[in-house]
């Protein structure tokens, strides 16, 4: 396993959607951003431009895709992350064998939400609520991670998609058992909605990915910072104030994988990761 995991090799791409995707912006679950006091990549001017099309070019750059996670080679990643993971916790992924992963300039670039298994969803008394009714088969049949893409905007997905990624952490709520259960009821009725090719917070109608965490579990307050003239909420802004210790994220796990294998790395490894990716 190499220190920071992927060395990331971006593969070679036409000159005209190289040129989309620098266009856009936008296109990755999250807006471009790159330190505390200087977010955005691309002149104001440019994403005004551009995003009218975000829409159209956002779905192109999502269906780009190399190859399959590297956590994804065996069952022992994901088998390591089913033994730890409980109803309603946070995963953020790094998803560098999309398209999508590179139009962004942080190491994360997506998330998403387990809600439990029919089991775990009986013992919180949660089966027969109304806004879960509806979807008893699908969590039968393994779909219990609830994600906001551009590519099927909110929706119930595999748990076994959970390790196609290069990078994933995985956080805990620290909430109340009655909050816990509000939460996994309000998100489970937020399926369907559709996805925020423009990624403002301030339209509740449409979702990106971490809106969606903010909207199912408000009580995490998550880091919010400005790009664009628009509020936004960063996938490596969740990781780092969980590994700060603020906030109600706790850290439980995270893996990173090469073409080696890979391994179970720690909130230190994490934040050298996410600083390193920063800095390139």
């Amino acid at each position: 396993m190499k220190r920071n995991g992927i060395a990331a090799g971006k593969p070679a791409l036409g000159l005209r959607v190289f040129a989309l995707f620098l266009l856009v912006g936008l296109g990755a679950c999250t807006t471009t951003a790159r330190h505390k006091n200087e977010v955005g990549a691309y002149p104001p001017w440019l994403i005004s431009i551009a995003e009218p099309a975000a829409p159209a070019i956002g779905m192109a750059i999502s269906a780009v895709q190399w190859r399959h996670g590297r956590l994804n080679s065996g069952s022992s990643a994901l088998d390591y992350l089913r033994a730890r993971m409980r109803p309603l916790d946070v995963f953020l992924f790094s998803n560098k064998h999309r398209l999508s992963g590179h139009t962004g300039a942080g190491l994360f670039g997506h998330s998403a939400v387990y809600l439990g298994s029919e089991r775990d969803l009986k013992a919180l008394g949660l089966w027969n609520h109304p806004a879960i009714v509806p979807h008893h088969q699908a969590i039968r049949e393994g779909r219990s991670v609830i994600e906001s893409a551009q590519a099927h905007s909110t929706a119930l997905a595999p748990v076994a998609h959970l390790a196609d990624t290069d990078r994933v952490v995985l956080l805990r709520p620290q909430l109340a058992r009655e909050r816990k259960e509000a939460a996994i009821a309000r998100l489970f009725a937020l399926v369907g909605t559709r996805f925020d090719h423009h990624y403002r917070l301030d339209e509740s109608g449409r979702l990106f990915c971490t809106e969606l965490i903010e909207l199912g579990i408000p009580e995490l307050r998550l880091p919010r910072r400005e790009t664009y003239g628009r509020e936004v909420i960063l996938p490596d802004d969740v990781a780092l104030r969980a590994i700060s210790g603020g906030g109600n994220l706790r850290f439980v796990a995270y893996l990173r994988a090469d073409r080696e294998g890979w391994e179970s790395a720690g909130p230190a490894d994490l934040g050298e990761d996410i600083k390193h990716s920063a800095a390139k």
